[in-house]
């Protein structure tokens, strides 16, 4: 489970980049994973711990997503998404140590 602080912060980020998207683009556009991702780049490492490339950002937004509309839970989807991401780093650290294969989890 995600150290609550973690999840905190991280959720307030995407809650951030979500208020610049809905500025910026009035919050539509198929393309919102990678918007986000692109100005998450360079401010996620600190809560996951290595510097994600924008395609894992997107992949983990992506999961969060779907998983946030399959489950509806209470909890706003900005602390979802982060817990969710958080939690699957804890599953699957990336990048592998030095002892483990190159390539990224599945997306």
């Amino acid at each position: 489970m995600a150290d609550r602080d973690q999840v905190t912060g991280l959720g307030r980020l995407l809650g951030a980049v979500a208020t610049q998207h809905h500025e910026e683009t009035g919050g539509d556009g198929d393309r919102w994973a990678e918007w986000y991702a692109d100005r998450l780049v360079g401010k996620i490492d600190s809560f996951v711990g290595f510097d994600p490339t924008v395609e894992q950002i997107v992949g983990w937004l992506r999961r969060a997503d779907e998983k946030y509309r399959a489950e509806e839970p209470e909890t706003r989807w900005p602390f979802f998404y982060a817990e969710l991401i958080l939690d699957s780093m804890a599953l699957e650290p990336w990048p592998p140590g030095p002892s483990v294969g190159g390539s990224p989890p599945d997306q």
